[in-house]
């Protein structure tokens, strides 16, 4: 993903373990604490809190305050028009179709979970499901397509 903080943007690739910035690898361990989330990178332990505002988020660690924002992001090589794109990054949580499945306007196709919110993936219109791209528990980036509809 793509995220802009104090005029800068930077490239993040977050997995379980280890966080890649702009080419270089961290590894980290978290643990839920009673305030907060802990995180220990390189032997080192840090408090940090974050909470969503729209298009913001503020992250709260060791006493500094944090603003980032989804940095401008064009759809994925190969996304056609009708594919549905993450809003956000996130984990794919649970899938609610199968391929070549009618679906109609409105329905609940997949379940993203970005900032510890799950957020419903729903059919712009009816049709039916020609592609999953992402398996459950897959990370996916702004703009990635997470189902491809037909007519």
């Amino acid at each position: 993903m793509r995220i802009a903080s104090g005029g800068r943007t930077r490239d993040v690739l977050l997995t379980r373990s280890s966080v890649r910035l702009d080419g270089e690898t961290l590894a980290y361990s978290s643990e839920d604490g009673a305030s907060g989330e802990i995180f220990e990178i390189g032997g080192r332990r840090h408090r940090v809190l974050a909470a969503r505002g729209r298009d913001r988020v503020f992250v709260w660690c060791d006493g500094e305050v944090f603003e980032f924002s989804p940095a401008a992001a064009s759809p994925r090589a190969g996304a056609a028009a009708d594919d549905l794109l993450a809003p956000m990054p996130g984990r794919i949580r649970k899938t609610l179709v199968s391929e070549g499945q009618a679906v109609a306007r409105g329905d609940v196709l997949l379940v993203l979970e970005a900032m510890k919110m799950e957020h419903a993936i729903r059919a712009p219109r009816d049709g039916s499901v020609r592609r999953l791209p992402h398996a459950e528990g897959e990370l996916v980036e702004t703009g990635t397509p997470l189902v491809e509809l037909a007519d």
